[in-house]
């Protein structure tokens, strides 16, 4: 089935298909209490990350993947962006959608749906030496089918990198695009490969030493237990 066809069969009311821009889903993003970027201001709070570190920007996919319709219209735009940088994975051979466990689950799903192809995830396995790895375990997948990768965000890559690794080791190919709802990471490639993202913008990771905001007076803050206080206008 090709995406004209999917467009006037399967999206039906449940998808708008009327195109949003990146500053229209940032605003419904921060909306929903998903997307938060600090704005410079040292008398605002900044992010405090579970890892320790300290961020000026916050995405919580959650907020987007507990709402099964602007996940499917989020996955709709982000696969028309894809589309236009990369043609349509459809026109090849045993086309999948594969995510990570557990943010791109979710993703994956919403875009096999869309595209009426098989989807499917990698999950971490925590091997002998005590480091985990993503590995492709609950799918069958044939040697010479095609997977587009998606993430729900893409910070370092690593998770994805893996990914794609797991797939590679079963003779699958990868397609040249990496689809990802948010792009924190200030990179536009990964090992060659675009990274097509829904929101693209570059959100710095420091340690709590080095992050230049406390520098100036900003107080790091804890996102999910403090999202009033961190939007809050000052």
């Amino acid at each position: 089935m090709t995406l004209g066809i999917l467009k006037q069969e399967r999206v039906g009311d449940f998808i708008k298909k009327v195109l949003r821009s990146e500053n229209e889903w940032i605003e419904r993003f921060t909306g929903m209490g998903a997307f938060w970027f600090h704005d410079g201001n040292p008398s605002r709070p900044h992010a405090l990350l579970t890892s320790g570190n300290h961020s000026h920007g916050f995405f919580d996919g959650s907020k987007v993947i507990e709402d099964p319709k602007i996940l499917a219209q989020a996955m709709y735009d982000l696969y028309i962006k894809i589309q236009n940088q990369g043609g349509d994975i459809n026109d090849t051979a045993n086309p999948w959608v594969i995510g990570s466990a557990l943010g791109a689950i979710d993703l994956s799903f919403q875009l096999g749906r869309l595209l009426d192809c098989r989807r499917g995830f990698t999950e971490p396995v925590i091997g002998e030496d005590g480091k985990k790895t993503m590995k492709l375990k609950r799918f069958d997948i044939l040697p010479g089918s095609n997977a587009l990768v998606v993430e729900d965000v893409f910070t370092t890559g690593e998770t994805t990198r893996q990914t794609i690794t797991a797939l590679e080791e079963k003779g699958i190919v990868i397609w040249p695009i990496i689809g990802v709802l948010v792009n924190r990471s200030g990179e536009n490639c990964l090992n060659g490969r675009q990274v097509v993202a829904l929101i693209d913008r570059p959100m710095p990771i420091w340690s709590a030493e080095d992050c230049p905001l406390c520098k100036q007076g900003s107080e790091a803050i804890r996102p999910k237990a403090n999202w009033t206080q961190l939007t809050a206008q000052y």
